[in-house]
C-alpha cells in the first residue's frame, strides 16, 4: 500500500479549498425543488443544460432531500477514479487522507463476483461525520445500469465513469439515499457531478436494499419528514464539495506513485 509514513504525512497537509463558485452556491441557501434532478432519470446529470442547478440543496414534498455538486478535477481521469473506488477501501488510512477532519475509519466486504468494475457488488464500511455528528455507514456500490441509467447514456463519449450506490446506517440498520457520482471529460481533467438523494431509499436492510411490507410503510412523506434531518442536504453539500476538492488535489499523485501503472 506503500509505506504508512509516506500516508500519515498526507494527514497533516492542509485540504484544499472548495471554488468560490461551488461554496457561494452551497451558502445562498436552498434551490428551488423543481431544480432537482429527478431519482428516477439520474440520466439527467450527464445530460448539459437538463439541469439547471449544477450545485445546490434543497427539501422535497416527498419528504426526502436533494444536494447536488460539481467539482472541476484537473488532471483526474474516470480510470484514476475508479481505481480509487477500489484502493482507499482497502485500510482506514487510505480513507482518512481523503477528508482528515471527517473521515475516520474503513472497511471493506468484497464483492461475491467480479463485475466489470472491482468496487461494483462491494460494500463499503466508512466511519464519518458530513456535519451531522458521527456516523457508521454502509455504501452498496453497483453497475450503473442497475442504478438505472440507460446503457446509451453510459455510451456517451464525455462520460469517463459513473459510480453509483446505495447508502445506510450500519447502526440502525437502515438504508436512506442514493448516489451518484458522474465524471465527464474536460480539456483539464474531468468535471464531477454528484447527486444524492436523501431519504429516496428509507427503509430496513435486507443485503442490498429497502425491501418488504414494513418498508413501504417507512416510504413515506410523513417518515421521511420524522427521520431525515433538515440539515441534511446542507451538511452533505459542504461536505462533499470539501472532500472532493480535496481528491481531485491528491489522486493524480496517489495514483502516480500506487496504482502501479
Amino acid at each position: 500500500m506503500g509505506s504508512d509514513s509516506e500516508l500519515q504525512a498526507l494527514l497533516s497537509r492542509p485540504l484544499a479549498a472548495v471554488a468560490p463558485e461551488v461554496a457561494g452556491a452551497i451558502e445562498s441557501g436552498p434551490i428551488d425543488p423543481r431544480q432537482a434532478l429527478s431519482a428516477d432519470r439520474p440520466e439527467g446529470v450527464i445530460e448539459s443544460g437538463d439541469e439547471a442547478a449544477q450545485t445546490g440543496w434543497c427539501l422535497l414534498a416527498d419528504g426526502s432531500a436533494y444536494t447536488a455538486v460539481r467539482t472541476l478535477m484537473a488532471g483526474v481521469s474516470g480510470r484514476m477514479l475508479d481505481w480509487w473506488f477500489e484502493w482507499h477501501a482497502l485500510h482506514p488510512l487510505r480513507y482518512r487522507i481523503w477528508y482528515p477532519r471527517a473521515h475516520f475509519d474503513i472497511s471493506v466486504e468484497l464483492p461475491e463476483a467480479p463485475g466489470a468494475k472491482p468496487y461494483w457488488g462491494a460494500i463499503h464500511h466508512p466511519v464519518e461525520d458530513i456535519g451531522l455528528g458521527r456516523a457508521h455507514l454502509r455504501i452498496a456500490f453497483c453497475d450503473p445500469l442497475e442504478f438505472g441509467f440507460p446503457a446509451a447514456a453510459l455510451e456517451r463519449p464525455e462520460v469517463a465513469t459513473v459510480i453509483c450506490g446505495l447508502v445506510g446506517d450500519d447502526r440502525k440498520r437502515a438504508w436512506h439515499t442514493r448516489i451518484c457520482h458522474c465524471a465527464l471529460e474536460r480539456p483539464e481533467g474531468v468535471e464531477l457531478r454528484s447527486r444524492f438523494w436523501i431519504g429516496s431509499a428509507l427503509g430496513l436492510y435486507t443485503r442490498r436494499g429497502p425491501a418488504g411490507a414494513i418498508n413501504r410503510l417507512l416510504a413515506t412523506p410523513l417518515a421521511r419528514r420524522a427521520l431525515i434531518p433538515r440539515e441534511a442536504p446542507l451538511a452533505m453539500a459542504r461536505h462533499c464539495a470539501a472532500e472532493y476538492a480535496n481528491l481531485a488535489a491528491l489522486l493524480p499523485e496517489l495514483y502516480a506513485r500506487y496504482s502501479g501503472e
